[in-house]
């Protein structure tokens, strides 16, 4: 099972390649391979045949001008542009085999059918109506020609061959629906799984959240009760302000993660850019951690950025954010050692890291804790307070800002968080 598994995962990455997780890049990639096989095996068929030199010419060609775009599809950022190049060069090609293959007599005209289907299925519902008038303009055009250029386009020499050429389109018809179908039913149930994990997801964060939310309360109230004590100290009263105020820091900054959350979801975030000296804005940073590490730790928070400017465009508050919560996240799992947070250039980008000394992250958790409300426990020994959503806005930050964010870990060593800015 598991040596099947490794074989699937090996063919999908050959077909659709590292990026093609949406539905229709996938059947784009998927439909683009299978024609070009279908057309390859055309090739011989027509020859095989006995058919004119047009129709086995076209096949060939055909085959690779869609390998050609599957190619296209696997190196570069598919997207409507790409679906929209697809489509138009299709319909083309289609008329042209139409046209090459006898018309209404030949095997081409069901082929516009399943092209209608995979334009329904690829395109957004508001493009519909367009698509049904744009294919059906073209089945008139192709009528008015027939009718005018009957003679021209010609018949088969025998019965025979017209029927199988036409039986062997069907099959053709057909391989590609089924393609198809494979497409949607796979998506389907990815989705199915997806929605039903989004809902897992969900009631462990909210369940979470109540916890997160009731416990800074909680020792708000509690501190702020005890604060009108008349038999304490001094000390205990500032001990009890310190109380409050931290745990009041904490509540506000949490909230505010939820409604960045909620923006980003909505597509409600903005980001404003300026240019940026990160250089004292990482070494404010370090430094108001450095102040806040719980006596318990025995942890030093160091950069080793010199005087020299490193002018970044960005939006600052977004910048100093993601930073804030790479850093709350490296000082939340080490307890002994040194973070040590800096920023270079390299090439096009400005690579800014957080790295630790930490309990370090297992492989296969390491691309899972950037979903959204995803919270890894590394050892049931260790209650890490948080709601599992600070790295997943740092991901959708660094996102906005036109970077990538990745971490590189060895447990029991320590993790390294990179993220990058456009220079």
């Amino acid at each position: 099972m598991l040596r099947f598994k490794k074989y699937l995962d090996y063919f999908k990455k050959l077909i659709y390649g590292e990026s093609a997780s949406a539905f229709e890049d996938q059947l784009s990639l998927l439909t683009s391979i299978s024609v070009t096989i279908i057309l390859a095996f055309s090739t011989i068929f027509n020859v095989a045949m006995g058919l004119k030199n047009s129709l086995i010419v076209s096949s060939f060609v055909g085959a690779i001008i869609y390998f050609g775009l599957y190619l296209l599809g696997r190196l570069v950022n598919r997207g409507k542009l790409f679906l929209l190049l697809f489509s138009i060069i299709t319909l083309f090609y289609l008329d042209i085999i139409w046209y090459l293959n006898f018309a209404s007599n030949g095997p081409v005209l069901p082929l516009f059918v399943v092209f209608y289907a995979f334009l329904i299925l690829v395109f957004n519902r508001k493009y519909y109506a367009l698509i049904f008038l744009i294919i059906f303009l073209n089945l008139l055009g192709m009528y008015l020609v027939e009718s005018v250029y009957y003679n021209e386009i010609g018949t088969y020499l025998n019965i025979e061959t017209k029927l199988l050429d036409i039986y062997m389109g069907m099959v053709f018809s057909l391989l590609v629906i089924y393609s198809f179908v494979v497409a949607i039913k796979k998506n389907y149930i990815h989705e199915q799984e997806r929605a039903r994990m989004s809902d897992r997801l969900k009631s462990a964060f909210l369940a979470n959240m109540s916890h997160e939310i009731r416990t800074p309360l909680n020792a708000i109230v509690g501190f702020s009760s005890l604060i009108s004590e008349a038999d304490l100290t001094e000390d205990d009263k500032i001990m009890f302000r310190e109380q409050v105020q931290s745990n009041s820091d904490y509540l506000i900054s949490l909230i505010e993660d939820i409604i960045d959350v909620s923006k980003i979801e909505s597509n409600q975030l903005t980001i404003k850019l300026q240019e940026i000296n990160v250089v004292p804005l990482i070494t404010k940073i370090v430094q108001t951690f450095q102040l806040a590490i719980a006596s318990n730790k025995n942890v030093r928070v160091v950069t080793n950025l010199g005087a020299t400017a490193i002018l970044v465009t960005a939006d600052q508050v977004r910048l100093e954010q993601i930073l804030r919560n790479l850093l709350a996240n490296a000082i939340k799992f080490t307890d002994d050692g040194v973070i040590e947070v800096d920023c270079e250039k390299r090439n096009d980008f400005y690579i800014f890291s957080v790295k630790d000394t930490g309990i370090g992250i297992h492989l296969e958790h390491q691309l899972a804790i950037f979903e959204r409300f995803r919270k890894i426990d590394n050892s049931k020994q260790y209650l890490h307070r948080g709601t599992g959503i600070g790295l997943f806005l740092s991901k959708q930050l660094v996102e906005l800002l036109g970077g990538k964010i990745w971490v590189e870990s060895e447990v029991g060593v320590g993790s390294t968080f990179y993220f990058t800015i456009p220079a």
